[in-house]
């Protein structure tokens, strides 16, 4: 995340690098269950479950890193919308990976039937669910990842700004 002016301070006894292996395994279960979501053959179904997957995950992650808005409060108000607008703009991306995700999938699937002969016909559900799957289970996990780091990255840097604050008032 770009940002001009961020949080100051975070919790110094926060084991930012635990708190992003237990993110990663949190995105890791996420992306399965949208992977099996996907292999269902309702349209938009799957990308309505990762979006409101997503919703929730996203916040988790903010709160285990000590970015969630409850615990930035203490900011003024500049700093809190200057964060909040990244925020919003990660919001924007996944639209755009959702986007590109479907017509992905419209492709391959265009793809696979024309080159496809009569003799492996009746495999096309199967391999229509394999790729839908595949994808869904590689996109969802890309964004979450994607912003674990940023968040990682983001809060490992206030963090050592602080302590050299500290060091230095020390």
């Amino acid at each position: 995340m770009k940002i001009d002016k961020i949080p100051e301070t975070i919790d110094p006894n926060l084991n930012l690098e635990q708190i992003r292996d237990e993110c990663l395994d949190l995105v890791k279960k996420r992306s399965y269950v949208s992977a099996g979501v996907a292999v269902i053959p309702v349209p938009f179904l799957d990308v309505v479950i990762d979006v409101g997957m997503l919703s929730i995950l996203i916040p988790e992650i903010n709160a285990r890193f000590g970015l969630a808005p409850e615990q930035i409060s203490v900011f003024d108000p500049q700093t809190k919308k200057i964060h909040w607008n990244e925020l919003r703009k990660r919001g924007f991306e996944f639209s755009g990976l959702v986007v590109a995700r479907t017509a992905a999938k419209a492709s391959l699937n265009n793809m696979a039937a024309k080159v496809l002969t009569k003799q492996v016909t009746k495999f096309i559900p199967l391999g229509g669910s394999i790729i839908a799957a595949s994808l869904g289970y590689i996109v969802m996990k890309k964004v979450a990842e994607a912003h674990v780091e940023e968040s990682y990255k983001l809060a490992k840097s206030i963090q050592q700004k602080q302590q050299a604050n500290v060091v230095k008032y020390a």
